[in-house]
């Protein structure tokens, strides 16, 4: 494929990495489903080639070609979470809800960084609502884009948010770093983030064992005693929460055994474990 083709064949090419895709070839046991969309949009297919290099030379024609969206989520898996830290060790969150707003991308380790993604593709417009409902909930924020949405975002944007700028190499570089959280952190933000079994989890352990409650009661008597907690505790309560999400053993060795184009998709997409060993038996 050359740089002549067509967006409407990259746009075909970039629905390997999406949700349905994975997960119908955990459903059907098979990569059928990924070998028509790479068919579809003029890809040479032999039947029974290694599927992990095809889904490699996918995304690198993407990254070339046609700069989606999920070329930048898998740099910032890649480079970030693969990279900078271990996927032992920090969590990958793949559009979570914050407020009224939904994060492209959130990472947490130690502490909580939100990436927000705006490629060549996409408008600014939201950016300026968008930010301070990321500004309650993490430590650090910052917006990943391109070199020439990059000045734009200087200007209009919070002086805390960080920039970063995807470059034509695949690689991150940092215009101007995040600021950490200095009292900004709303724990009521947080609080609604979480589910009822983590939320339960962290009072417990923060204010001792909590009675039994109906369940119409639960939400309630939960959010009070979270209102109680300084922010900085909350925060550290609310990190450990989703760290656990994914850092899990088995939820590492899934995602370890994929293909490095397909780990953020690995990420967002929700499988058992069943289908998780399905998926890694078709691609080795």
């Amino acid at each position: 494929m050359d740089r002549s083709d067509s967006a409407s064949r990259w746009r075909k090419l970039a629905q390997v990495f999406t949700r349905p895709v994975l997960s119908a070839v955990a459903r059907e046991g098979s990569v059928r489903p990924m070998h028509a969309r790479m068919r579809a949009a003029g890809m040479t297919v032999t039947k029974g080639s290694p599927i992990a290099p095809l889904l490699d030379e996918c995304l690198f024609n993407l990254q070339r070609n046609y700069r989606c969206e999920y070329v930048y989520k898998a740099a910032v898996g890649d480079r970030i979470v693969f990279g900078r830290h271990s996927p032992r060790t920090a969590s990958l969150q793949v559009e979570l809800p914050v407020g009224r707003s939904i994060v492209d991308l959130a990472v947490f380790n130690g502490t909580s960084t939100a990436y927000e993604i705006k490629t060549e593709f996409d408008s600014d417009k939201r950016l300026v609502s968008q930010t301070p409902d990321y500004l309650k909930a993490f430590d650090q924020v910052f917006v990943v884009t391109h070199a020439d949405m990059a000045e734009r975002c200087l200007s209009m944007l919070d002086t805390r948010v960080g920039i970063l700028v995807l470059n034509d190499r695949g690689r991150l570089t940092t215009v101007r770093s995040a600021v950490s959280a200095d009292g900004r952190i709303d724990s009521a933000t947080l609080f609604r983030m979480l589910r009822r079994a983590e939320y339960q989890a962290a009072v417990g352990r923060l204010l001792g064992p909590q009675p039994d409650l109906p369940n119409g009661q639960v939400h309630a008597h939960y959010s009070r005693l979270w209102a109680t907690l300084s922010p900085e505790e909350a925060h550290r309560a609310f990190v450990a929460a989703m760290r656990d999400r994914t850092t899990q053993p088995h939820s590492v060795d899934f995602l370890t055994a994929l293909p490095a184009s397909l780990r953020v998709l690995g990420y967002a997409t929700p499988l058992s474990a069943v289908q998780r060993q399905r998926i890694l038996n078709v691609l080795h």
